[in-house]
């Protein structure tokens, strides 16, 4: 068994998750932006994860540690919310006042869920290292 391609795909999986906690909490951070008339207001962000080789090829050769999965951070394509606050500053001729199109209860759900993900992949990092451990250790004694 080769414990460094065990690690690499906990270590992997770690940082994917890591990734997923960053943007989440970067979107609840301007859940509540505002943007003057004309200007762009703030797009969530999402983080899209992609194996690096086909599937079918990882069937075949089985898993390497280049094949591990790649992570992206995009914009999301939403129109900005529009609140009725006639007395803000940046409240447009109508009255209305353009925020971020984030959902909190959204954003929350994501971060609980990274971070079950991470704790999941440390789990798994350890117990991959308790077995090398005692591996070494079977070895040394014979």
């Amino acid at each position: 068994m080769d414990f460094a391609q065990t690690f690499a795909i906990s270590a992997a999986g770690m940082s994917v998750q890591r990734m997923r906690v960053e943007v989440a909490a970067l979107n609840l951070a301007n859940a509540h932006s505002v943007q003057g008339p004309g200007a762009p207001a703030y797009q969530p962000l999402r983080v899209l994860v992609a194996p690096s080789v086909p599937f079918e090829s990882m069937v075949d050769t089985g898993l390497q540690t280049g094949a591990l999965p790649v992570a992206t951070v995009e914009a999301t394509v939403a129109a900005p919310r529009m609140v009725h606050d006639p007395g803000h500053p940046l409240a447009d001729a109508r009255g209305f006042v353009h925020q971020a199109n984030v959902d909190p209860a959204t954003e929350i759900v994501t971060l609980m869920s990274a971070m079950r993900s991470y704790e999941a992949n440390v789990a798994a990092l350890n117990s991959a290292r308790s077995l090398a451990l005692k591996t070494l250790e079977i070895g040394r004694g014979s």
